[in-house]
C-alpha cells in the first residue's frame, strides 16, 4: 500500500509530510536540528515543533536534504525555522511546491524567511510584504499559486 504522506520526484527525492508530534520526525530531523552548524544557519534560534506543526521533509537515499515546518492555526500556515542542505534551490522548490499544493486550499500561507533566502522564495512564487532586520515576511503571489491546489480526494 502506498503511503499518501510521501510524494516522489523523478530524481528519487521524496517529500514526507509529518504532523509535528509524529515520532518519525525525530528520526528524520533531530540530527540536523541539534547540529551546531545547522543551528547557526538558523541564527542560533532553536527548531520547535508542536501538534499545530506540519513538517515537509525532503529525503533521498535515506539522507535528509531539508525541511520546512509550518505552524497551522486559525486559518494561517506559517513557514518558519526551516533548513535546506547547501541552500539547494531544487530542494527549496520541491518543498515549497508540495507544501503549497497541500495547504493552500485550507490556509493562508506566509513565510518568515532569512533575508539571504528572499530571492529563493521569490523565485518560487512568494512576494515580500514586510522586512525586518534579518528576516522578511513573504506571501504567495496569487498569480503564481491560483488554481494549483490539489483536490482533497487526489493522492
Amino acid at each position: 500500500m502506498e503511503n499518501k504522506n510521501v510524494n516522489y520526484t523523478k530524481t528519487g527525492t521524496e517529500v514526507i509530510k509529518l504532523e509535528g508530534d509524529d515520532p518519525r520526525l525525530y528520526y528524520l530531523v533531530a540530527h540536523l536540528a541539534m547540529n551546531e552548524t545547522v543551528l547557526a544557519y538558523n541564527l542560533n534560534y532553536p527548531y520547535k515543533t508542536s501538534p499545530e506543526h506540519r513538517w515537509y521533509v525532503a529525503s533521498k537515499d535515506g539522507e535528509t536534504l531539508g525541511f520546512l515546518p509550518v505552524r497551522c492555526r486559525k486559518g494561517l500556515g506559517t513557514i518558519n525555522n526551516y533548513y535546506v542542505v547547501n541552500d539547494d534551490r531544487s530542494v527549496f522548490a520541491l518543498l515549497i511546491r508540495e507544501l503549497m499544493w497541500d495547504l493552500s486550499a485550507d490556509y493562508i500561507v506566509e513565510a518568515v524567511v532569512h533575508l539571504r533566502h528572499e530571492e529563493i522564495f521569490a523565485a518560487n512564487g512568494f512576494i515580500v510584504n514586510l522586512w525586518w532586520k534579518r528576516y522578511a515576511r513573504m506571501m504567495p503571489s496569487q498569480t503564481m499559486w491560483n488554481g494549483l491546489t490539489r483536490k482533497k480526494n487526489q493522492t
